[in-house]
């Protein structure tokens, strides 16, 4: 009996991935989180898929385009409910995700090809948890590189009554999820000990995409002098420069 337990498990190993089960291994080795297998980031897909993804993101991207060159905002982020996780992989940010008339994440590949050029700008509205505030924060220079360069982020020209710019830090920074880790601290993913997707620096002083009911590490905040302030709503958007 005991001879059979090995041979079992291997067995296991070798058909599990043609049932579609998961297999997840996590360690925190050295101040820095391994993930093997599958846990809830990267999937494969098949040839088909991809060109259905591309087909469909072109499309998307055309209506988007004309928005822009009527002048009109394009909204790429929100959060207002909390009933969609954005604690996800590489693929899901690249593609999108969520609702667009709720909590979504429009995509960082169309997201590119609209802001390429360089000539947007970008605002973003807030609402604090804790007392209501409304918060305004925009920035007269906009862009996300391309996917080659981890869509590095390129804002500037911060002015609203958000009291801090809080995209400073992350100006120039790549993208990072759980499953991708670009920031600049070697020893640590930040994504994934802050939840969420989004272009950290050594460390996440603006968090729009974390926990949407977390308020400590990984909570759903904008950096404010010294304490990030949690919130209750964000929306992100852009438009081409008047």
């Amino acid at each position: 009996m005991l001879l059979k337990i090995p041979i079992l498990l291997m067995c296991w190993f070798l058909i599990q991935p043609h049932f579609g089960a998961k297999f997840c291994v996590k360690k925190y080795v050295n101040g820095k989180w391994i993930i093997k297998g599958d846990c809830g980031g990267r999937k494969r897909m098949s040839a088909l898929q991809k060109q259905l993804k591309i087909r469909a993101a072109d499309e998307k991207i055309k209506k988007l385009e004309n928005r822009i060159a009527n002048g009109k905002w394009v909204v790429f982020q929100r959060r207002k409910y909390g009933n969609v996780d954005f604690f996800r992989g590489w693929d899901d940010y690249v593609n999108g995700f969520g609702n667009r008339d709720g909590d979504f994440w429009l995509g960082l590949e169309p997201l590119h090809q609209m802001t390429k050029t360089g000539n947007m700008e970008l605002k973003i509205k807030m609402i604090t948890r804790k007392k209501g505030v409304h918060w305004l924060a925009k920035y007269s220079s906009f862009s996300t590189g391309p996917g080659s360069d981890s869509y590095r982020l390129q804002v500037s020209g911060y002015s609203g009554n958000a009291t801090y710019d809080g995209l400073r830090a992350h100006n120039n920074q790549q993208f990072s999820t759980k499953d991708a880790d670009h920031d600049c601290y070697s020893m640590r993913n930040r994504a994934f000990e802050h939840e969420s997707g989004w272009w950290y620096n050594y460390c996440g002083p603006s968090n729009l995409n974390g926990n949407f009911n977390k308020t400590g590490l990984g909570g759903f905040s904008w950096y404010d002098v010294y304490d990030p302030r949690h919130l209750r709503f964000s929306e992100m958007r852009f438009r081409k420069r008047a």
